[in-house]
């Protein structure tokens, strides 16, 4: 079978990608989808906006994390430059907190791709590229927006996509919080990402799509997974510990009452029937009850909700076994997986294998 357009895009784009070995104490946080704009009505960031500051500063920058930008932090197809760092300063001088110390990688979306870039064949200044390569004892990880799989997305038509969002979203009051994350569109472009990573061996993290994934599963069926294991852990626990995981069970379960939207009739995970936990999507900072980051250190990588308890029940869900922890004036950090960096290269590697 002749390889697809998009897997051809991203062999060249992993063939061009940075390089760049791991140290046994670096320690990752990544971020995308932050759409910031001019701070107005039409502005996404503005939800999610100072629970972003509080988790940068009191606990990212506070304790020695890199900090990799994974596209679409600006939202320049309809605000200028100008008008975004006005709005957001505070954020921009945490980046330059970060910079500062060379703990800073920001990488390139489609919603930062201009009609002149385009034209010109320039990148500006502020970035570092579209792609990049983490390099572990065991494996390798590959950091894209994930827009390069995709054609619309591509940054080709932004002159026409920049126009209409300007002309009809903004007047209509319509935030890129409004698209739907879980089209059949997105679907098919995360099974692109996901076919090619399997292929070439590799970890593929991305955003563009605002789905979090974790091995190649779900928000949702991460969730599902942790409501069977205090499903399972309840048969032997007293009773004490029983009316907490009770209280847990209640609040898992108001997290998975709603099905997904698409209607397209396909599965969530992006993979099929054979679980090969390859990609990996650090979501968005646009959610309605918080924002998701994916974090690696110590030889381990976790998909993590900030949020609060006022705005969403999952930190409550989480005490029983990993405490949600507050940072600043009222961001929690709440762990949804976790797993060894090993664990998953060597899946990946055994049952990828043709």
């Amino acid at each position: 079978m002749e390889p697809s357009n998009a897997s051809h895009r991203l062999k060249s784009l992993l063939a061009a990608a940075p390089r760049r070995p791991v140290g046994p104490d670096e320690k990752f946080v990544i971020l995308s989808d932050l759409h910031m704009g001019d701070g107005g009505r039409n502005d996404d960031f503005v939800h999610n906006g100072p629970l972003c500051l509080e988790a940068l500063e009191h606990f990212y920058l506070a304790k020695g994390y890199t900090l990799i930008l994974n596209g679409d932090v600006e939202e320049l197809l309809r605000n200028s430059k100008t008008d975004i760092e006005k709005a957001w300063r505070p954020v921009y001088e945490l980046f330059d907190g970060f910079r500062a110390q060379d703990r800073l990688v920001w990488l390139q979306g489609n919603h930062e791709i201009l009609p002149e870039e385009i034209r010109t064949g320039t990148r500006p200044g502020w970035f570092d590229g579209e792609s990049l390569v983490l390099e572990f004892t065991h494996g390798t990880i590959f950091l894209f927006h994930g827009h390069q799989a995709g054609v619309a997305n591509s940054g080709r038509f932004n002159g026409l996509i920049g126009l209409s969002l300007k002309v009809f979203a903004n007047s209509l009051g319509i935030g890129n919080r409004s698209i739907a994350h879980d089209s059949v569109k997105k679907f098919k472009l995360e099974k692109a990402v996901h076919d090619f990573s399997r292929v070439e061996n590799v970890v593929s993290i991305i955003g563009h799509t605002h789905r979090p994934l974790f091995e190649s599963l779900s928000k949702k069926e991460s969730l599902a997974i942790r409501l069977e294991r205090l499903c399972r852990d309840y048969t032997r626990a007293d009773e004490a510990r029983r009316l907490r995981i009770r209280a847990a069970v209640r609040d898992l379960k108001d997290g998975l009452a709603n099905p997904s939207s698409n209607g397209s009739g396909l599965a969530t995970t992006v993979y099929g029937n054979l679980p090969v936990p390859c990609v990996f999507n650090s979501g968005c900072a646009v959610g309605k009850r918080g924002f998701t980051t994916l974090e690696i250190k110590n030889g381990k990588i976790a998909l993590v909700f900030w949020s609060s308890p006022e705005r969403s029940k999952l930190p409550a869900a989480y005490n029983e076994y990993k405490p949600s922890r507050r940072f600043g004036a009222g961001a929690y950090r709440t762990i949804l997986r976790r797993d060894g960096l090993d664990y998953v290269f060597s899946r990946i590697h055994l049952l990828g294998e043709p």
